[in-house]
């Protein structure tokens, strides 16, 4: 398949674009399968994950990972990689063990292009649906949220997967650029999806879904219209949820918002990292 790595790994975590990726790769397996490309949805992958990262030695949980993906090309979607979000936030970490598991990745697969989706801590913390989540969030003061960094997470990942491509997916660049993001993730196969506008359509409200399908059967959007339609209509955190749910007021949720531009910026920063 052109351009396509032999293995991608989307390791998460739970953020909207994880989650709508997960979802096609769960919804789409078969169609993705006829054209190419083995796609791991997350109640697939994560099971094989937890047999491969125990305590066996490394070449014996390699064996078996790489017998059990053997085919290949593939796109592994493990949104729960980094565990529940509600276990995470302890020592000031977004996830405290990552180091772990990542050193136990690095054993099986050391050399796959790797897929991680952030996005601003309100929209992740709600994105999640869990209310030990949210509970967690709401006993939390802001300088402790202030200083869970995503691009401290980014930097771990470099260090245990030094030999990996690494990909870092914002909402706004899948939701501007989401026909182009599949296909840079799925390769060709993107051709064989029923919707080829998945990435877009989970990112904005119904109005723009409407406006989206009127496009479609009228003919193929431009680039350029459907950065305005996300633009126009993209779903984000109603300052009344995240008031409510996670106890944020404006101010703070100002703050985590510059933060996470400013954890953007670091991570481009980073050598061999992709940031869309």
């Amino acid at each position: 398949m052109t351009d396509l790595p032999p293995l991608t790994i989307l390791l998460g975590p739970q953020t909207g674009v994880s989650l709508a990726l997960n979802a096609i790769a769960r919804e789409q397996r078969a169609v993705l399968a006829n054209a190419g490309l083995a796609a791991w949805p997350s109640r697939l992958s994560a099971p094989l994950l937890r047999r491969c990262l125990d305590d066996r030695p490394p070449y014996e949980r390699e064996t078996e990972f790489a017998t059990e993906t053997a085919i290949r090309p593939a796109f592994m979607s493990a949104v729960n990689f980094f565990g529940p979000p509600q276990a995470g936030m302890m020592k000031g970490e977004m996830f405290p063990d990552a180091e772990k598991s990542l050193a136990g990745l690095a054993d099986i697969a050391p050399k796959a292009r790797i897929l991680v989706c952030i996005d601003t801590l309100p929209a992740f913390f709600l994105a999640a649906r869990s209310e030990p989540l949210e509970a967690r969030v709401r006993r939390t003061s802001w300088e402790v949220l202030y200083d869970l960094s995503w691009a401290d997470l980014v930097r771990e990942i470099k260090a245990a997967l030094p030999d990996s491509a690494l990909i870092v997916l914002t909402p706004d660049g899948a939701g501007r650029y989401a026909e182009g993001t599949l296909r840079h993730l799925l390769g060709d196969a993107v051709n064989a999806l029923p919707d080829r506008h998945a990435l877009l359509r989970a990112a904005i409200a119904d109005t723009g879904r409407a406006v989206l399908d009127r496009l479609v059967a009228e003919g193929d959007p431009p680039q350029e219209t459907l950065a305005e339609l996300y633009a126009s209509f993209a779903i984000r955190p109603a300052p009344r949820d995240v008031q409510q749910r996670l106890a944020i007021d404006k101010v703070t949720a100002a703050l985590l918002d510059q933060r996470f531009a400013e954890d953007v910026d670091a991570i481009q920063l980073l050598p061999g990292t992709e940031v869309i």
